[in-house]
Order: C-alpha cells, then structure tokens, then sequence
C-alpha cells in the first residue's frame, strides 16, 4: 500500500505546474480540431485533398509550439502571423517547384533566415521555423497551384486552432500554475519526510534508502526552482492575500534546505547510535511528522505547526540537558543542533505565512536592490554566435540536399530535416552530438517499433488515433528527453506513411533511418568543423558566470554586516546559484558522458556543487535581521574578509579562462587570529564577546566557500598566499 501510495504521489507531483501536460494537450487537441474539421469540409466538398487536412494538423501544431512571445498580447500577433508565413511560403513553394533547384535554393535561404533572425527576437525565428516547415512540406508534397486553395484554407484552420486554444480555451492562468507548483512542491516535500522517517526509525541505513532519498531530493530541488520562476511571474498575493514573493521564496529556500541537512545529519546520527538514546529519535520523529503535517498555505491552519514548534522546543530543552563534555554525547549533539536551526527556521516562515494569510492583509515588499543594465563589455570579436550557427546551417542544409538526393531521390528532404533540427538549440560540439545520437537512437527505435504496430494495425479510427497518441506522447517528454520525442515523432510518421502511401515498406523506414542518420551525422561534423565551439570552452563560460555570481551573492551577505540600511535578498540570488549550477551540469553532460577527461571535470562539479551547498548556508544564517554590527572594530574584521575573498573569486574567474600569474589568499592567518582569540577584541566587554561569537558562526561557512574557490583556483595553477603576502 506504502508503494502504491508513494508512486501514485510521484505521478501527480511529476509534472509541476502540469506544464508539460498542459502544452502536450493543447497541441494534441488542436491537431486533431484542426485535421477532422478540414476532413469534414473536404468530405462535404467532395474534395479528396488529404494533404490539406495534414498541413492543418501541422499548422495547428506549430502555433501552440512555436510561438513563445515574453507577453500574452506578442504571442497573439505572431500568432496571427504565423498564418501569413505559412501561406507565403506555400505560394512560393508551389511557385518554385517547377524550376529544379530553385526549390532547393530557397529552403536553404529559409535555413539560414531561421537561425539568423533568431538575434533579433523570438518572433522572427518563430516565423522562419513555420515557413520553413510549410516549404518543406510544400517540396515532399510537390504542391501545385491547384493544390494551394485547399492547402490555404488548411492554414487559416489550424492557425485559428491554435489561437483558440492558446488564448481561449486553455489561455495562461500564472495563478493556477503557481498554485499547482507549489501543490507539486509539497506532494514532493512530503514524499522526502515520509522517507526521513523511515530513516530515523530504521537501526540502520541501506546504501539503496541513501540513493532513494538522493534521487528524491534532486527531485524536489526541480520544483523548488519551478515554483521560484512562477513566483517571478505571478504574485502570491493574488491566490494567497497577504503572502509576499519574497517570503514564499525564503520558505521554498529554507524546504529544501532543511531537507538536504537532514539526509547527512541523519546518516550520521544513525551511525554514532544516537538514535539508542530513545528520547532524541522520539522528538524527532514527532518534529518531522508535525512538520509533514502543516498544511502551510491552507487558509484554515490546522495544529501542525503549533505542535512543530512545541516539539523543537521539547528537542531544545533535552539538548540543554545533555552536557556536551560527555563523550556519549559530543560527537553528535552539533548534528541534532543544525537540524533544531534550520526546522527552526522552516517553522517560522511556514507560521508567517499563515498567519499573513489568515490576516490577509497586503504586506509591503521590500524595496528591491539597484539593479545596473548588464552589458556585455567582452563582446566576441568577428561575426556575432547567430550569425555562425546560420552559415553552420547552411553548409548543412547544402551537404545534406546533395547526400539526401543520392540516398533517396524521391525523399532527399529527410536528411535535411535531421541536420537541420540536431543543429536548432545546440551550442557546442558536445551538445551536438549528445543530441544527434539522442535522434538517431529514437528514429532507429521509434521506425522499428511503428513498423511492428503499423503492420498489424489496419488504417482507420484505430491508426488514427495512435497517431495523435504520438503526438501528445512526444512533445509531453520532449522536455525530459529528446530520444523519446524523436521516437513518439518517428511512430507518428509510421503511422502517417501507412495511412497516406495505403501500406509502410520496410525499404521506405530503412530510409527514413538511414537519411536521419546522415543528416545528424552531417550536422554534427559542419559544426565540429566550422566554426566550432568546443563543449569545455563553454564550460569554462558558464563556470565564469556562476563564480560571478557568487562573488555578488558573498558581498551581500557580508554587507549586511557593516551597511545597516543594506537589503539582502539572498533567498533569491541562492535560486539563481541554483539555476546556474544546473545550466553547468548540463553544459557537462556530454563530456560527463563521454570518457576523455571526465574524471577532472566530475571532481570539478563535486566542488562547485560543494560551494552551492555553503552558499545555501549563509541563506539559512540564523542572523537574517539586525545582522548590523556596531562596534567599529568588526567592521575592519569583516571588510578585510569581504575584500580578500572578493579578490579570490577574481583570480578564479582569471584562472577559468586559462590566464597565467594568478594567486589566491588562503585566509588562514586571518581565520586563526579571529578564532583562536576570543581576547582579539575587548573581552571585558560581555556584548562583545557575545558578537564575537557570533561573528565566527556567521562567517564559518564563508571559509568554507574560500576553502573551495582556492582549492580550484590552485588546480588551475593559482599561486596560494597569506593574507599578508
């Protein structure tokens, strides 16, 4: 039943915000509107124009995918437009396809033009993409001006289609996304505390739990990017009156940071038998399971989060009972002591937010930082990166209309299509080829397996609906992997194929396999050779980025500490640590996947990840408010740390991009001096020595981030100094 319920609970926090589901749905839907509505007026015409009906289909589907405007308004416009584009490259297609290799000429034109406009905004690559498709589908077709009429009426259709349910029947509510993600948010939540207490319970811990509740954290730590970038787009108020994004953001932040201390924390403890002392596994099993139980953004709050707060301060109570001079107890009571902090904090913004919603009232937000424009002061010398994929476009789109004419002369577009998409949203060599074996991998499976089907399906109702089953099946996993795009796209042309040619040859998917494979492979090889852009220079780029921002990130953490009127958000900019962090595991992927040099750049990762999780730290500092220090002599203290650690990241950002000279401040001079003296500053002075001691809990895991930033640096061959060096 404990299985059933967990899986059942995954499947529904899957998709957060249901986007996914969404998207799959409005372009199945208006698909299959568009394609019986022209069949139904085909049919009472007594036309037998099919081709017409397929373009609809394809229209309908391009203008829920393709048009991805910032604002609701854009995205009706380039709607609109998307019809003029398709019919103009229709007239032109059929125009052209008696002149030989005009037709060809212009497809290439249409190539280069979609990557090219793509500098100039979404919309103008978004137009050149339903062009081009309506070219291509103009030239397998050999369209003719008799065809066109009905071919037209197919656009105007599925344009109509696409705008209908785009903006009508299922138009943008960033309300219901929210609260969807946010309900996804805590199924997930949830799912991570079940397992949390499972752990606790168990006298010992497999190796598989540990990997189970890695998995879901990652898992969870997905959502709680997704339901930040929703908060960016929606206000909280307006579903929860009186919750602000900033405390939704510092409560999703403080979630999941209290979830990834438990893992290790808990791991620990198991091993030390802290859990034979019978008392602290029954207060923490009681705090976790009031923790799972609040219902934190119900408008009528239950108990959960009383009795949470009533059982940290059971927990409390029993740590200051136990000495930490006894060695029963020292070597784990700072573990119980760093979950007591954090579940501290994750029950003080879970009761805010109630209490804000039960008042209902709007709260203030707090004015945001200043934020400079950015502009790019190192500007890429020589042709723009747009203006490179469009000639990389180009040479593909001309090798493979040669190859393609040669391989299949009555289908010589197939590969052109494949080196013309492996190309689209690829930046590097590596990328590419993950990518291109990404598609030939589903188009080989998907071809196989739509033969199998098709062969034993006969065409009707039955194969019709398995093809827009494919349809949904593809773009509902197209952001979770291409492979299974490529192969739910592969069956649905099996299908269509059947349908159209009355009957599917093996010969005819042999070459549809074929012609993929080599227009990948053509794609692959103009982009390792022109103008190549190899997969660790942008890894060199992206880690630039990330140790930007956190150079940023640490100097406003430090500021609060000598700036009293300084407003650090820093729930926000860890989120954008977070996202960084993640475009850097993905930008390493293909050579993660690979072989050559994967073990540097994994241990690499390992420490830009440990980094992250100090950052996370500082989020979760106990000192949010009045972080203010008064007295003059912590200023000088903290100035010189924000200083030299400032410097550091620096020469990290130099020694990134392969800069010789480079050298880093170890800071273990200054780190003695303030942690080894209590007499540093004027201890008679009780409030003093209090901010002393404050002082070296605030700034503990900034030594550990400078720790990791001069570890990579003197990697990268930095020479490590002493603050006085």
């Amino acid at each position: 039943m404990f299985i059933f319920s967990y899986w059942f609970s995954r499947l529904v926090a899957a998709d957060p915000g249901r986007k996914r589901l969404k998207t799959a749905s409005k372009a199945t839907i208006s698909v299959i509107t568009a394609v019986v509505i022209v069949l139904i007026v085909l049919k009472a015409a007594g036309s037998s124009q099919i081709t017409a009906a397929i373009l609809a289909g394809v229209i309908g589907l391009m203008g829920i995918l393709v048009v991805n405007d910032e604002t609701t308004t854009a995205k009706k416009v380039t709607t609109g437009l998307v019809a003029l584009s398709s019919a103009v490259s229709l007239g032109i297609g059929s125009f052209l396809s008696r002149y030989g290799q005009a037709e060809n000429i212009f497809l290439v034109l249409l190539v280069f033009l979609s990557f090219y406009l793509q500098k100039f905004g979404i919309r103008y690559f978004s137009l050149s993409m339903v062009a081009f498709m309506s070219f291509y589908f103009a030239s397998i077709l050999h369209v003719t001006f008799s065809q066109l009429p009905w071919l037209l009426a197919g656009v105007i259709v599925g344009t109509c289609c696409a705008f209908i349910y785009n903006f009508v029947i299922f138009k943008d509510r960033p309300a219901n996304v929210l609260r969807s993600s946010m309900k996804s948010f805590h199924i997930q939540v949830n799912l991570v505390l079940d397992l949390i207490i499972e752990l606790i319970q168990k006298k010992r811990i497999e190796p598989a739990q540990i990997k189970q509740y890695n998995r879901n954290i990652k898992k969870l730590a997905e959502y709680a990017r997704v339901a930040s970038e929703e908060l960016g787009n929606t206000d909280p108020h307006d579903i929860w009156p009186g919750v602000t994004a900033e405390q939704m953001r510092l409560y999703v932040f403080d979630t999941v940071m209290l979830l990834q201390t438990y893992s290790p924390a808990i791991r620990k403890l198991s091993e030390l038998k802290a859990f034979n002392h019978f008392d602290i596994q029954q207060l923490l099993l009681k705090l976790v399971e009031s923790i799972r139980e609040a219902e934190v953004l119900n408008e009528n709050p239950t108990h959960s989060l009383t009795d949470a707060a009533q059982h940290l301060q059971e927990l409390r109570q029993k740590l200051s009972e136990l000495e930490p001079q006894d060695k029963r107890y020292k070597d784990w009571l700072y573990l119980i002591r760093r979950i007591e902090t954090i579940s501290n904090h994750v029950i003080d913004e879970a009761y805010e937010l109630q209490q804000a919603i039960v008042k209902q009232e709007k709260q203030p937000q707090k004015e945001a930082e200043d934020k400079e424009d950015e502009e790019n002061n190192d500007e890429e010398k020589g042709l723009k990166p747009s203006t490179k994929k469009s000639i990389q476009a180009v040479i593909t789109a001309i090798a493979t209309l040669i190859f393609g004419s040669f391989l299949s002369p009555s289908h010589q577009y197939w590969a052109l299509l494949a080196g013309y998409l492996v190309l689209l949203g690829t930046e590097t060599i590596g990328s590419t080829f993950v990518k291109a074996v990404q598609r030939s991998v589903g188009t080989l499976l998907g071809a196989a397996v739509g033969f199998v089907v098709a062969s034993f399906v006969s065409p009707g109702i039955l194969e019709i609906t398995l093809l827009f089953i494919c349809v949904f099946m593809a773009f509902y996993f197209f952001p979770i992997t291409y492979s299974f795009m490529s192969f739910w796209i592969t069956m649905m042309l099996a299908f269509m194929y059947d349908m159209l040619l009355g009957g599917i040859s093996e010969s005819l998917l042999l070459a549809r396999v074929l012609d993929t494979v080599v227009g990948v492979g053509i794609g692959l090889a103009v982009s390792a050779l022109v103008f190549p852009k190899r997969t660790r220079d942008k890894i060199t780029d992206t880690s630039v980025e990330y140790v930007a921002a956190l150079k940023e990130f640490v100097h406003t953490y430090l500021h609060r500490f000598t700036n009293q009127y300084a407003f650090a958000n820093l729930a926000d900019k860890g989120m954008e640590l977070e996202k960084k962090l993640k475009q850097l595991h993905v930008d390493s992927d293909p050579i993660i996947k690979g072989f050559v040099g994967r073990s540097r750049l994994q241990q690499f990762l390992t420490v830009f990840t440990a980094i992250n999780y100090y950052a996370k730290h500082l989020v979760a500092s106990s000192t949010r408010n009045e972080a203010f220090y008064k007295e003059a002599e912590f200023h000088g203290v903290v100035k010189e740390v924000e200083e030299k650690v400032a410097s550091n990241f620096t020469q990290l950002e130099k020694a990134l991009r392969g800069e010789r000279g480079t050298y880093v401040y170890t800071l273990e001079d200054v780190r003695q001096k303030i942690e080894q003296s209590l007499d540093y500053f004027d201890t008679s002075v009780q409030s003093r020595n209090l901010q002393h001691l404050q002082l070296l809990h605030n700034i503990y895991y900034v030594w550990k981030i400078n720790q990791s930033v001069v570890h990579l640096a003197k990697e990268l061959g930095a020479e490590g100094i002493s603050s006085e060096g």
